[in-house]
């Protein structure tokens, strides 16, 4: 239920270049807030960076500020929640949900003896230590950075119980069919770090349920 993939960015690139995103383009979406009230405005999750952004009035692309206070993102064909990461909920059934939180690391590179590369530090969560802006829109790197991005899958209970997506989860959150559920794996061999064997063991535990 976790899966890594790493990126190099070069020193002078500008993180606009190099981003990727959920959704071809910024779409509605709403933001309901913990104390209340919602907005309806045009984001996108940067999957490089694993930020939501939004485009402000001047054409800037920038971070949602204060994800703490934010109950849920809806976009018309997925959802979000914030909880040290941003969660996709990626299957809703019968009160369960299976999400997805990718998190990132930065680890800033330098050049060694003999050309060989060094990671000058420990891994960062934060781009904005070796990022400055250049003109008015562009963040590009002072540095080269190897960026990782960690995938790792959950199980969502009714009461708000979050379990990693692996096989003792399936049977812990599952219990009560314990043994239909380890059949199916027996007999399907599911790979529990790929989400579309994840959706099919998630549909079949949460109807056998």
């Amino acid at each position: 239920a976790q899966v890594y993939e790493k990126k190099t960015v070069h020193a002078g690139q500008s993180l606009a270049e190099v981003s990727y995103y959920l959704f071809p383009s910024f779409r509605d979406a709403k933001v309901q807030f913990k104390k209340g009230g919602e907005l309806v405005s045009k984001l996108n999750f940067n999957l490089l960076i694993c930020q939501m952004q939004f485009i402000d009035p001047k054409g800037d692309t920038l971070n949602l500020a204060r994800p703490d206070d934010i109950e849920e993102i809806d976009f018309d064909s997925t959802s979000f929640f914030y909880d040290k990461g941003y969660y996709q909920v990626i299957a809703n059934i019968n009160g369960a949900r299976l999400a997805v939180l990718r998190k990132v690391s930065y680890e800033p590179i330098k050049i060694g003896a003999l050309g060989l590369r060094n990671h000058s530090g420990t891994g960062t969560e934060e781009e904005g230590s070796f990022v400055h802006k250049s003109g008015d829109k562009e963040l590009t790197l002072n540095e080269d950075v190897d960026i990782t991005k960690e995938t790792t899958y959950f199980l969502i209970a009714g009461n708000g119980e979050i379990i990693k997506a692996s096989r003792p989860g399936f049977l812990k959150m599952f219990s009560k069919n314990s043994q239909s559920i380890k059949t199916y794996i027996k007999e399907n061999k599911p790979d529990f770090n790929k989400e579309s064997d994840l959706k099919k063991i998630f549909s079949f535990c949460t109807n056998v349920n």
